[in-house]
């Protein structure tokens, strides 16, 4: 009954480190914890940003007002074993931030809340906070490490702050086995036909077209999400090699090295950063795409340097120039 949810609520408040304080109510889990603090513009998308592994060591800011309208879906697995609805098997950030908390999930695919689901996964939550003003005060000073301190757990003079860059995060989300995805025959698979013909519909692309079938990449996971490796499977048709962030992948045999987007610094993947320099210096080198943390890695691989940008671009349909 939403009376007594509103009886038993707690107060919490996100504090951070140049000494500002956004006061709001706790949802979720009810524990206080500390992090690096961003935002995300998106207007949707919070069951696949609260899973996606780049998130780790962060307190999400979610800027649009309204959270938690439609609810989490189940854990329904596809054609891959991949989880349908979510970017990995978890939620990987360390708290949420919004403005105006539905508790009433209202959806087809709904079977829980929002709140019912962090409870769950052990992630606090904090609403009421002015979520635009907490971006704008990012957008101004730049990254900035905070604490989401709840009513009833440790007080915030007893949490320091912690900063997630200093640690090798990739270590800590990546898979630590080796896995092998195979196109599906897509007769027997309607679910990837279906994923082809739309994203193929999306590009402007035929039916017949843009198929890697028969071609073989190596996936480094350094924090991938599950909708790369559907798309590399499913819509490319290309075998995927997944591999931990670490593993020696010099001595395979592949048609191209897919490098994966991921939390943190670049710099602390220093056996990453080695092999992928050992393949780029082969006599004739396979095609390198790498995203996000894997651009980064790349980057550092070909000899460049990299430095950590004010405040990250974190939303969605951002522009981009066809070259």
């Amino acid at each position: 009954d939403l009376s007594e949810q509103l009886a038993a609520r707690r107060r919490a408040s996100l504090v951070l480190e140049d000494g500002a304080v956004f006061e709001g109510w706790s949802f979720g889990h009810t524990e206080s914890t500390s992090g690096e603090v961003v935002f995300n513009t998106g207007m949707v998308g919070y069951p696949e940003s609260l899973t996606d592994p780049s998130y780790a060591g962060q307190i999400l800011v979610i800027t649009f007002p309204l959270v938690g309208n439609y609810g989490v879906a189940d854990e329904e697995r596809d054609a891959l074993g991949l989880l349908k609805h979510f970017e990995s098997e978890r939620i990987h950030l360390k708290a949420v931030v919004i403005q105006d908390y539905s508790f009433v999930a209202s959806h087809y695919t709904a079977r829980k809340t929002l709140g019912e689901w962090l409870k769950e996964q052990r992630v606090p939550g904090i609403y009421g906070v002015d979520t635009r003003a907490v971006t704008k005060l990012i957008r101004r000073r730049g990254a900035v490490l905070g604490k989401l301190v709840v009513e009833g757990s440790l007080p915030a003079a007893a949490l320091p702050f912690e900063d997630p860059n200093v640690m090798n995060l990739p270590a800590l989300v990546s898979r630590t086995e080796k896995k092998v995805f195979l196109p599906p025959a897509l007769a027997e698979c309607p679910e990837a036909e279906a994923e082809r013909s739309e994203a193929l519909r999306a590009v402007g692309g035929a039916e017949d077209a843009r198929s890697g079938e028969g071609a073989h990449v190596l996936a480094v996971d350094c924090g991938i999400k599950n909708n790369i490796i559907r798309y590399l499977v499913n819509v490319l048709r290309v075998k995927v090699t997944l591999v931990p962030w670490d593993y020696d992948f010099t001595g395979e045999d592949f048609d191209g090295l897919f490098i994966s987007n991921g939390p943190g610094d670049p710099t602390q993947c220093a056996k990453t950063i080695e092999h992928i320099r050992s393949v780029m210096q082969r006599p004739n080198p396979p095609p390198i795409f790498g995203i996000c943390l894997g651009n980064q890695l790349l980057a550092l691989a070909a000899g460049a340097r990299t430095y950590k940008m004010k405040f990250g671009n974190r939303g969605m349909n951002q522009p981009a120039v066809d070259l």
